[in-house]
């Protein structure tokens, strides 16, 4: 997947789907509340505010009461869009975190942390977030599959 991506060492791996022919690629790490989720496109399947804008859309489907923001900004050089979205507010709120990024040849991570909204564990999935997208190193240099460091 050629990214290297540093969660706390409790968090394991719950998930891997995809391959070269059957797009996108992702892997799911779980401690239960918090989530973290790495995916990648070989090619970006859209603009990046689209691409935001259709993450938006996919939690609104559900309850018609998603609402957020996506702020373009930059990663390590990168174009990148960052997203903020809660969900499902009357039954379960939900925090989506999403960080969305596009490189220079045309691939698209996103990495997506969830946690319940409007709870203790939201300050600890917005400290995973926050970490793991300051220490993810994605590129072609890097050694795929992604696999967690541990960080203190």
């Amino acid at each position: 997947m050629d990214a290297v991506l540093s969660l706390p060492a409790e968090y394991k791996e719950m998930a891997r789907e995809g391959s070269t022919t059957d797009q996108p690629r992702l892997v799911v790490y779980d401690i239960g509340l918090v989530q973290v989720r790495l995916t990648l496109w070989d090619r970006s399947p859209r603009p990046l505010l689209d691409q935001a804008q259709n993450a938006l859309d996919t939690w609104d489907s559900y309850n018609h009461d998603a609402s957020g923001q996506s702020t373009r900004t930059t990663f390590k050089g990168s174009d990148a869009v960052q997203s903020d979205i809660t969900y499902n507010k009357e039954e379960s709120p939900t925090r989506v975190m999403q960080l969305f990024v596009v490189t220079g040849d045309d691939r698209m991570y996103e990495l997506r942390v969830d946690m319940p909204k409007g709870t203790p564990t939201e300050k600890k999935g917005t400290a995973v977030f926050k970490s793991a997208r300051d220490r993810l190193e994605i590129g072609p240099d890097r050694a795929p599959p992604p696999r967690p460091r541990a960080t203190p």
